[in-house]
């Protein structure tokens, strides 16, 4: 059995061990230590990376065959081993585990919401609780506790106890082994069953902050960060202010005002530029329609358009529509090195746009198609734009005059 290093020397960097097995783990060889500072994943937290003799460690895991195994990224040579663990990696993972233990256990007091799972990502940290629908004072309140215990660097410490000496503890919750039970303390705050690694002092951990927090299956996920993560998270916050404030030309204190009222302002000029594109709108399709063809009393209207949305021929199209019955559109346009269709008739009228589409299309290269009343297409030979559209007016004639 490997001796866990990690759970009273948490701090150590490098340690030295022997061998006791080598073992294949798939494609990589893996070894057995007889001690070790590399924490295998469990429990929430993320396993620790480093080197053996140099050697990279791809993966720490622990199984009942063999207990916790290395996995190396080649094979180690003799039996003495000099093991490194990334110390930033764990140190991190110290702040994050026991800034959990807190956050828990403030949830646990301030809104009786017990903690369902923990998981440790490698940017964010997610708390699931039986609890939901917190207020934004509520999380406050929780927060507040946490890093006021924090502040006060109260000492953590563990122990082994017996399954029958529990009830001496009020554990936060139950363990999932019946001997040799962890117990992780915050004096005199929180005590709680745990195989991870923690630091030695409250302080160490800096600031709880929680960014983010969401109602999850009938409960709560909560998004936090700890200590260094937490720091970065501020500084980046804080540059994304500042330069904020440098476009609007605003303080801080200022940019949500100024923000408001420039989100006031594009709402208002977005209406007042909806209002005149309906008015612009109304005299194009004036104009078009001034332009039509005739054929047996029915108006067809053909146009090619520069630089035109495929989008925006279907409103004008609809316009057209709205204001003069009667009415067959065959519309081009050329936009981003694409030739664009769009086809559109009045009811009523025994003529299918689809199967125009389709035959328009095939003289752009491209492909299209749609119902009897409206279809659309595109194709990317924009110099033969101006025959496809030809091509669907001499099929619309023949239709129309019974000649097809």
């Amino acid at each position: 059995m490997t001796k866990k290093l990690y759970l009273d020397h948490q701090y150590l960097r490098e340690f030295s061990s022997t061998i006791l097995q080598k073992v294949e783990a798939g494609k990589n060889p893996g070894i057995i230590l007889e001690q070790t500072l590399f924490y295998p994943a469990s429990g929430g937290q993320p396993r620790d990376t480093g080197t053996v003799n140099d050697i990279p460690v791809l993966d720490v895991f622990e199984d009942e065959k063999h207990g916790i195994v290395h996995l190396l990224a080649e094979p180690v040579a003799g039996e003495a081993v000099e093991g490194r663990i990334n110390w930033q990696r764990r140190f991190d993972h110290m702040q994050q585990h026991t800034g959990q233990h807190l956050l828990s256990q403030a949830f646990m007091m301030a809104g009786n919401a017990a903690t369902v799972s923990f998981h440790m990502g490698d940017e964010s940290s997610t708390l699931d609780l039986n609890q939901g629908n917190f207020s934004i004072e509520a999380i406050a309140a929780v927060e507040d506790l946490a890093n006021q215990i924090i502040y006060e660097n109260r000492p953590v410490m563990s122990r082994i106890i017996r399954k029958n000496e529990l009830d001496q503890y009020p554990v936060r919750k139950l363990p999932s082994v019946d001997d040799n039970i962890r117990i992780v303390e915050i004096k005199d705050f929180d005590y709680s069953p745990c195989g991870g690694t923690h630091c030695s002092k409250t302080g160490e951990i800096g600031i709880v902050k929680i960014r983010r927090f969401e109602n999850y299956k009938g409960g709560s996920r909560i998004h936090f960060l700890c200590g260094l993560r937490a720091l970065k998270d501020y500084q980046e916050k804080s540059n994304i202010i500042k330069q904020i404030g440098d476009c609007l030309s605003a303080g801080e204190t200022d940019l949500y005002n100024n923000i408001k009222k420039y989100r006031d302002e594009l709402k208002s000029l977005r209406r007042e530029h909806s209002n005149l594109n309906k008015r612009y709108l109304n005299y194009e399709a004036q104009a078009l329609f001034s332009e039509r063809k005739e054929i047996d009393n029915i108006n067809i209207i053909v146009k090619i358009f520069e630089d035109r949305h495929p989008k925006e021929l279907k409103i004008l199209a609809q316009k057209v529509l709205q204001n003069f019955p009667d009415t067959l559109i065959l519309f081009g346009a050329k936009a981003e090195g694409k030739a664009s269709l769009f086809f559109l008739r009045s009811e009523g009228l025994a003529c299918d746009m689809g199967k125009l589409m389709q035959d328009a299309c095939a003289v752009i290269n491209g492909r299209g198609g749609g119902r009897p009343q409206q279809a659309q297409g595109g194709g990317p030979a924009t110099d033969k734009l101006d025959a496809a559209l030809q091509c669907a007016y001499l099929n619309l004639a023949g239709i129309l005059t019974g000649n097809k």
